[in-house]
């Protein structure tokens, strides 16, 4: 919870969510429109047979009759398209139309089912359902051209190496003309919004790593070996010295106390040793000896 209502905040603050903002959009704009655009085209073929039937008459004693080709749909020919569908989705059959594996132009070719309106119909007719998307319209034309041309060419070569008669060959039918390459936008959106969400993210990510920095230099010291506290040292040594205790110099051990009562050179050595503002002055004068007198009683007597 700490995390977010940290990033709220810099969200709310001026000088992180306007600036967010603006890169969000200039990075989604720049991604949209630097994303090459793509274009499709579909086309839906479907086979038939002649009017004739699929059988010739070797020696007819009459004419035979006519069939409407668009009643003759059976499962032959739903079996021929699945050859047909098969036999080009070879990599040399993509080579040659002009699709290669890494390259910016992609082929399908199935029975519909990749088709929202032949999914519900394609298990019912025998259809060929091609779609080319690529970078360029003249791409998807040339390509698409290229594709019904090879299905045709497959088909009648087939029909050819099994020896049918040419009256009984299998036709094959624009359902749908190749449509008009339209662009795609998906992938241009999907990276708009990509450049967006990295924007706001990366933009809060960084003010937050510069908060967090900032704290972390006013928590820590300015400098590692700051002098300790006016007047601490002072204390101590004062207290050392109302206590007895005097420090130690160039590693010798501390002087010992002077022991009390001193006598006047002793009181003079200790002052010389100080500052020498206090100095102490002999002014008893002589002393006085008193002799006792023989004919002084004693106090015990």
């Amino acid at each position: 919870m700490g995390f977010w209502r940290t990033v709220l905040g810099l969200a709310r603050k001026k000088f992180v969510g306007p600036p967010v903002l603006v890169a969000a959009i200039v990075l989604a704009l720049a991604a949209f429109f630097l994303v090459p655009s793509r274009y499709v085209s579909t086309a839906s073929l479907v086979l038939t047979v002649p009017a004739s039937g699929g059988t010739l008459e070797t020696e007819p004693r009459q004419r035979p009759g006519l069939t409407n080709p668009l009643l003759q749909f059976n499962d032959a020919l739903r079996t021929t398209a699945g050859i047909l569908i098969l036999a080009t989705n070879t990599p040399e059959v993509a080579a040659e139309i002009g699709v290669t594996e890494d390259g910016p132009t992609s082929l399908v070719i199935n029975d519909g089912r990749t088709n929202p309106d032949l999914l519900g119909i394609s298990t019912n007719g025998p259809f060929v359902y091609i779609e080319v998307e690529s970078t360029s319209p003249q791409a998807v034309r040339e390509t698409m051209r290229r594709a019904q041309l090879r299905v045709k060419q497959e088909l009648a070569k087939r029909q050819v190496a099994l020896s049918a008669p040419i009256s009984t060959h299998i036709g094959v039918l624009d359902v749908m003309p190749p449509s008009i390459p339209k662009q795609l936008i998906q992938d241009r959106l999907v990276a708009g919004v990509a450049g967006g969400l990295l924007g706001v993210v990366g933009g809060l990510a960084v003010a937050y790593l510069v908060v967090r920095l900032r704290r972390a230099r006013v928590e820590t010291p300015a400098e590692a070996g700051a002098p300790p506290e006016a007047g601490g040292g002072d204390g101590v040594r004062e207290a050392e010295a109302g206590n007895g205790v005097s420090e130690a110099g160039n590693g010798t051990r501390p002087a010992a106390s002077p022991v009390f009562p001193m006598t006047v050179a002793e009181l003079d050595a200790v002052q010389d040793e100080g500052d020498g503002s206090v100095r102490a002055v002999d002014d008893t004068g002589p002393i006085e000896v008193v002799v006792p007198r023989e004919d002084q009683l004693d106090s015990a007597t």
